[in-house]
This record gives C-alpha cells, structure tokens and sequence, in this order.
C-alpha cells in the first residue's frame, strides 16, 4: 500500500492497536497528534487509518473520532459474513456469544480483571463512556468479553457488533432500553462475575442481550 513511509506507519499503528495500548472501543488520537508522534504527514496518517479500517481494525465515525474494533483482521471477514444474514439471527448469535463470555468470564476473571469491568460500569454511570454511547453497547460489554480469555470468541464477538452498527445505522435495529436499566442489569453482571456465579451470570447476560438491542418493528 503506497510509499513506504505509509506502509511503516501502518505496521506502527498495527502494533500499538495489538499491543493493547488502546483497547478495543477506545478511541485512539487525533490525526493530527498521530502525525506529530510518528513524524509523519497527516495525509500518511490518513492513509494508513483507511487501510487498517478497511481490514476491520480501525473504524473512523464522523464528529467523535476513530476507534479500536478489533486487535486483528478477522472482523472484517466476519462483519461481512453476518451482513448476509437476517437482524434477528445476527441477535441471536450475539446472545449467545454474551451468556458463553459471562459465564467464562465468572470463573476466569482476576481480581484486576474486575477491576477493569468495574471502572467500565463506573465511566458508564458518570457518562463518560462515549465509545458508543447512543450506538450500542459499549466499554462494559467489551471488557466483559475480553475477561473471557477467548480470543475468537473476542473476534467473533467484534465482527457481530461492527454488523450491528449497520444496523443501527440503518434504522434497522435500536437501543433497547434507557440509562436506568442498563446500569442496574450492567451492575448485576458485574456482581455476579465478580463473585464467581457462572450460572447466575449467563442467566443476567441472556436477559441483558434481549433487551439492550432490538428491531426497531419488534
């Protein structure tokens, strides 16, 4: 892709997005600070943040800046997969991939690891989660995923959201319930991992994933 200049800053990108030095739904710096870091032009930057959104890593949203999607390629592939099928399977899906993610996530999470979910749930109540805030779920269900510790899972996971984004988009599908209830399930959760309740965490997320979104006909 382009100069060689472009292709480094690509790889360097490539590496501070894997190396999780912004995590996935963060958003990372502005172009111009980027061109500041890496020594480069902002049309280099630009460059580069278009070709690593078009493999799925990136994803530039107009007014808030660009974000983290997925710490590989793989989503892409996926996103594109699920475009081709109906909301309600994709729904379907997400589902379960949340109870399967809550359940290990109950049973593998480290002290810091919950950490990490309770400062989630925390910038969510202080509305300073603006990852995807009035999109779709945000921080707290990533981090959720991640204390999974399954990696395809993760990715899987990443290439059904960025799907569901579209549909969103689209006017297809919709936020499915307010602040409220979404801190008190998210609270739930975080409790139940906390303490280890796999059964009782895959119950909440099965709730929680059925309502947070949905058709905008249903």
């Amino acid at each position: 892709m382009g100069s060689e200049r472009a292709r480094e800053t690509v790889r360097r990108l490539q590496a501070d997005i894997t190396s999780g030095r912004w995590p996935v739904n963060g958003r990372i710096p502005t172009e111009v600070e980027l061109a500041q870091e890496l020594g480069v032009g902002r049309s280099t930057v630009r460059e580069a943040v278009r070709s690593l959104a078009h493999l799925g890593m990136l994803e530039p949203a107009p007014g808030r800046g660009t974000f983290v999607r997925s710490l590989n390629p793989v989503r892409g592939v996926v996103a594109d997969f699920a475009a081709d099928h109906a909301w309600e399977d994709i729904l379907d899906v997400r589902r379960a991939l949340e109870i399967e993610a809550a359940q290990l996530a109950s049973v593998r999470a480290d002290a810091d690891g919950v950490s990490r979910l309770q400062a989630a749930h925390e910038a969510d109540l202080a509305g300073t989660d603006d990852a995807e805030r009035g999109r779709t779920p945000g921080q707290f269900h990533a981090v959720l995923v991640d204390l999974a510790g399954n990696l395809l899972l993760a990715e899987l996971y990443s290439g059904l959201m960025s799907a569901l984004r579209q549909g969103i988009d689209q006017g297809a599908l919709r936020i499915g319930q307010g602040a409220d209830q979404r801190h008190e399930e998210h609270a739930g959760l975080l409790a139940a991992i906390r303490d280890g309740e796999r059964d009782e965490a895959g119950r909440l997320a099965a709730a929680h994933a059925c309502r947070d979104l949905s058709l905008t006909d249903g």
